[in-house]
């Protein structure tokens, strides 16, 4: 099985075309040498600075596909026709109507993304490194009636606990996570493949390489309000890709390890020579959020 994952929940096409990884397949790619995988770059291409950050921010797809990392369009061995289709892009209006979603990490379970973040910021208000079911819910309660939701939301919200909790269950079988250690946020698995949508367009002509840069940009921003490490952001893309296909594309426990661990095993990959990114450095939008809108859901 390649390592893409990147398809759109519900397409039909992604999972007739979806194999499970075997025991032997996740053990395998746990006990593999990875600090030998090369994470190549461009050489007049960002190496240090915001950029940078970002490019490292979206790169997973591109460089478990062969592509350079701090590239603004090498997309490696993988169509890029190919890919857009499996989005349902079809022109350069869905494209970019499809990577604004991403970007605001709307295109995967968004629920389950907010659920994850209330939690992390439950946690950090009072220093602990997990909480009970229990006091999840409450602060999903809180929340939404902070936000003043519809009550259908707040539910959604409790529901997603015990998928979420599964997740990282799924994830600790990849030994990403410890046995009590649970995901910061989920917005990275969107981020990662904006960066490949992105890329995608720019190679079939639908767009200039500024838009690359763009969404890195924005990418790194985000990231760097929701996480604390690189680590913390492999954690977060493989845990929301489970939670977003948890019966198909998730149980690729063995993909996501050829993704991941090459960035954070190698010693010359972007991971082990860029600081994570602290702080945004664009400027706000106007009447910008940080939370999702109380009511959607995504598809």
């Amino acid at each position: 099985m390649g390592l893409l994952d990147s398809f759109r929940k519900g397409s039909s096409s992604a999972d007739d075309d979806y194999t499970a990884s075997t025991p032997e397949e996740i053990d395998a790619a746990i006990r593999r040498d990875y600090s030998e995988f090369t994470c190549d770059s461009l050489p007049h291409g960002p190496l240090y600075g915001p950029l940078a950050q970002g490019l490292a921010v979206i790169c997973p797809l591109s460089v478990s596909h062969g592509g350079w990392w701090n590239s603004l369009k090498s997309v490696g061995h993988h169509n890029a026709a190919e890919g857009l289709e499996l989005y349902g892009a079809t022109d350069p209006e869905s494209w970019m109507e499809i990577l604004n979603r991403l970007v605001n990490a709307s295109w995967g379970d968004s629920v389950a993304y907010h659920a994850t973040a209330i939690r992390t910021r439950y946690k950090r208000a009072r220093d602990l490194p997990t909480i009970t079911d229990a006091d999840w819910a409450a602060a999903l309660d809180a929340e939404a009636q902070r936000l003043e939701a519809p009550a259908d939301y707040a539910a959604a919200l409790r529901e997603s606990i015990p998928g979420i909790r599964h997740a990282e269950d799924r994830g600790r079988q990849s030994q990403l996570l410890g046995a009590d250690e649970e995901a910061e946020a989920l917005d990275g698995y969107d981020f990662m493949r904006a960066g490949a949508v992105a890329k995608w367009g720019v190679n079939v002509g639908w767009g200039e390489e500024h838009v690359v840069a763009n969404v890195a940009m924005i990418c790194r921003d985000a990231a760097s309000q929701l996480y604390t490490g690189w680590r913390e952001y492999a954690i977060g893309c493989n845990v929301g890709r489970i939670v977003t296909y948890p019966d198909t594309w998730g149980n690729g426990i063995a993909d996501s390890l050829l993704m991941m661990r090459p960035l954070l095993d190698n010693p010359e990959s972007p991971w082990n020579n860029i600081p994570f990114p602290a702080e945004p450095v664009m400027p706000p939008e106007p009447d910008q959020t940080t939370d999702p809108e109380p009511g959607t859901t995504a598809p």
